[in-house]
């Protein structure tokens, strides 16, 4: 209803940040069920922990997820969905409303949790342009003692909060978040 297609960078948690810390509560809610219960598989408790998270006020927004997808609080279905078309027409629009109501009041809440947090965030973002030379940092190190960034690379194209880089030695385009760069000073 109002949903739009949303894409992020690949190895780059933070661009779909609400994703990630839906699967970090879940994940903490999982674990403290089975430091109690060992013997239990943790794939038993999985519906348990995602109803629970469903049905549960989100302090950002002020609403429980279940509320912003169906329009009601969780439980059974309400009554009025087995009655008579012109009812259930009603019930429709009703719901509806109650939808783009909610959504309304959420938007709000979100842009002050924005605004808030982004007045905490520190705004020295290193700022690059093309020609630049960067180090760009390994997503995974398979050893401690491994060098944490590769390059330099050449930056051919600059977005808001990426890049894109030029490999040298493959002349191999990539797109790369801005954190986790880092400028090459060349002597």
């Amino acid at each position: 209803m109002f949903s739009r297609k949303e894409f992020i960078l690949v190895s780059h948690p933070q661009s779909n940040g609400s994703i990630e810390r839906f699967h970090a509560t879940l994940l903490e809610m999982i674990r403290s069920h089975v430091s109690e219960n060992p013997d239990e598989h943790p794939f038993n408790i999985l519906p348990y922990a995602v109803q629970c998270y469903n049905s549960t006020r989100n302090k950002t927004t002020g609403f429980t997820p279940y509320e912003l997808v169906f329009g009601h609080t969780s439980g059974r279905p309400p009554e009025h969905v087995y009655l008579e078309k012109e009812l259930m027409s009603k019930y429709v629009r009703d719901i509806r409303n109650k939808l783009e109501y909610y959504y309304k009041i959420a938007r709000v809440r979100t842009e002050k949790a924005k605004i808030r947090f982004d007045s905490r965030v520190s705004p020295n973002l290193q700022s690059y342009k093309v020609g630049d030379k960067v180090f760009v940092k390994q997503s995974q190190i398979s050893n401690k003692l491994q060098n944490k960034f590769d390059g330099p690379f050449e930056i051919t194209q600059v977005f808001e909060n990426s890049a894109l880089l030029k490999n040298p030695e493959t002349n191999r385009i990539s797109k790369v978040n801005f954190d986790r760069l880092k400028p090459c000073f060349e002597t």
